[in-house]
């Protein structure tokens, strides 16, 4: 997620918020994420089985024979006496049986039939013995009987190593055995020489790339912690709660006084955004046994804050929890952390539970503002901009003077208006965005939303021109020339300069997960999967959720793929 974007939920979602404020993202699976490929003229090519595809559609095994049948010469022999069968059509014979009983259902039958026919296969007959191979493997798979199924697969590729067939079924049994790293690479081989034409192979793919994605993230969550996002970000976010409760009178107390220690460290870490010692300084404060109500209810809050923005989403809730079932807790610090807690359900995909606390967090305070600025953003997430207009426009009215809000209503409407075809409304406010840049020059969040809205109406330009006069406003942003350079790919296909201010962003940020993620998808579309990996993997490790982590990680496997079957089918890139 930008962190130009001042969102309260912008850290949270990242793939989805990325439509409504102006961070494109790459849609994760191959079939966007590749380049096109063609076999080395030297090598062989798979063998030809179109007319079997015909006729296996419902048991999906090859009936193909690879036999070119001739004409007999009898020599003066009786016509009516068929001549001996060669070698090889005795085999066919087999398998043909075996066909028939795997049709019937009849899977140990088949698998006795093709085992004969291999039996007898001469070794020169190599795509013949191929396809008994992948037929019998289909009887082993439908038998639930992965282990002999990929072997037979290994044998039938061994002899045709571009076979789509066996490569497509032993990505499946690979699947079942829990093997997602080498199943992925099997059925990008597949998707890769249809050139992505077959949309089942395609979901199939997209379906082994999550799947790995989870066992990744696993994995890799029981060694590392996530790392706090830039300090960027992090103010931004903390800038989007109008009526934070850690800006009254008693926290600014603590910030004054001459304790270094606890709470007042972590408020003052807050001042001084030393935000990587807040953590610390709040499990200080809450082992002393002699703190109030209110110091501990604080220091919950914020722990679970920075928790929160830690990807710690389990400990958030937790804590936050804790402040909001506690007695006696001010109202303003509970409506705060139920807002927060609202925003961890949302990501963990929990909707309903995100709208209940938001629900809470009103009944609460029925006035308050920032209830219906997040609001406004759940839907804004969900897609639902006539919503997410009502809700703006009620945190607009309890206060007008959060720009926020105004800047974020606006865009709201802009996109309702698109969504209804309604153009004159969306020129309107086309207009008005560009009012608030002009009104608003310090502010990020008016020249990002105004950009995108620029972007979607082609006008590359002038977005462009946005999103570099904002990035001399705030030079350390990184994030702006990210945004440029997938500007200049929209407007002029230009791939250089899209790498230029990509590098830029990384000298200037060294940390920023936004330019190593876009960077990486770059390199994958122009087919350098090497740099792409390199790219995704420093992303990974700058994540800042478990999405993130999981978007990241699909991208990585997804390269990483598409590398392994290059190397492995000898492919090369299409000029």
């Amino acid at each position: 997620m930008s962190d130009s974007s001042e969102s309260a939920f912008s850290f949270l979602s990242n793939w989805k918020f990325g439509l409504a404020v102006c961070v494109p993202c790459f849609a994760v699976g191959l079939g966007v994420t590749y380049y096109y490929y063609s076999k080395k003229p030297d090598e062989s090519r798979p063998v030809n089985t179109s007319a079997a595809a015909d006729r296996s559609v419902v048991i999906n095994i090859d009936d193909s024979n690879g036999v070119v049948q001739k004409t007999a010469n009898t020599n003066g022999i009786d016509r009516n006496v068929a001549p001996p069968k060669s070698l090889v059509e005795q085999v066919e014979d087999f398998k043909k049986q075996g066909n028939n009983e795997f049709s019937k259902g009849n899977y140990d039958g088949a698998i006795m039939f093709y085992t004969q026919a291999l039996s007898m296969c001469p070794g020169s007959e190599k795509g013949l013995l191929s396809v008994v191979f992948q037929n019998r493997a289909a009887a082993y798979s439908k038998l639930n009987d992965h282990e002999n199924c990929v072997a037979d697969c290994n044998k039938a590729l061994n002899l045709v190593p571009t076979y789509k067939k066996a490569l497509s079924r032993r990505a499946r049994a690979l699947t079942e055995m829990g093997n997602f790293k080498l199943a992925l690479e099997d059925i990008t081989a597949v998707v890769m020489l249809d050139e992505f034409k077959n949309q089942t192979d395609v979901i199939f793919a997209d379906s082994v790339i999550k799947k790995l994605g989870r066992q990744n993230l696993e994995e890799y969550t029981k060694n590392n912690s996530f790392n706090l996002p830039t300090k960027t970000f992090i103010d931004n976010y903390l800038k989007s709660f109008c009526d934070d409760p850690f800006n009254d009178e008693f926290p600014q107390t603590l910030v004054k006084s001459d304790v270094n220690t606890g709470l007042e460290l972590a408020l003052k870490c807050i001042r001084d955004k030393q935000y990587e010692g807040i953590e610390e300084a709040c499990k200080e404060e809450l082992n002393k046994t002699d703190n109030s109500l209110i110091r501990r209810a604080l220091t919950l809050n914020l722990l679970a804050t920075f928790s929160i923005l830690r990807g710690n989403y389990a400990y958030g809730i937790e804590h936050l929890s804790t402040v909001i079932e506690t007695p006696g807790v001010p109202n303003k610090l509970v409506v705060n952390s139920l807002i927060k807690r609202a925003a961890v359900h949302h990501q963990q995909e929990q909707v309903e539970k995100s709208f209940e606390d938001l629900k809470k967090a009103e009944n609460i305070s029925p006035n308050n503002s920032e209830v219906f600025h997040h609001r406004a953003q759940i839907y804004l997430l969900e897609m639902n901009s006539e919503k997410a207009v009502e809700e703006f426009k009620r945190a607009v009215e309890l206060n007008p003077k959060f720009v926020l809000s105004s800047v974020q209503c606006c865009y709201a409407q802009y996109l309702h208006a698109k969504q209804m075809s309604n153009e004159l409304d969306a020129e309107k406010y086309l207009r008005k965005l560009k009012e608030f840049v002009i009104k608003h020059p310090d502010h990020a969040e008016s020249y990002t939303l105004y950009a995108q809205a620029l972007s979607e109406k082609g006008a590359y330009e002038e977005a462009d021109s946005l999103f570099k006069k904002v990035h001399e406003i705030y030079p350390d942003n990184a994030t702006f020339l990210v945004h440029r350079a997938l500007v200049v790919l929209s407007w002029k296909s230009s791939i250089n300069e899209a790498f230029e201010f990509l590098e830029q962003a990384l000298k200037i940020d060294p940390k920023c997960d936004y330019a190593y993620e876009t960077l990486g998808t770059l390199y994958i579309q122009t087919g350098k999967l090497n740099e792409a990996v390199k790219c995704l993997e420093k992303a990974i490790h700058l994540a800042k959720s478990e999405k993130e982590l999981l978007h990241i990680f699909s991208l990585r496997d997804s390269a990483r793929a598409q590398l392994g079957v290059v190397e492995r089918l000898g492919l090369i890139l299409q000029q």
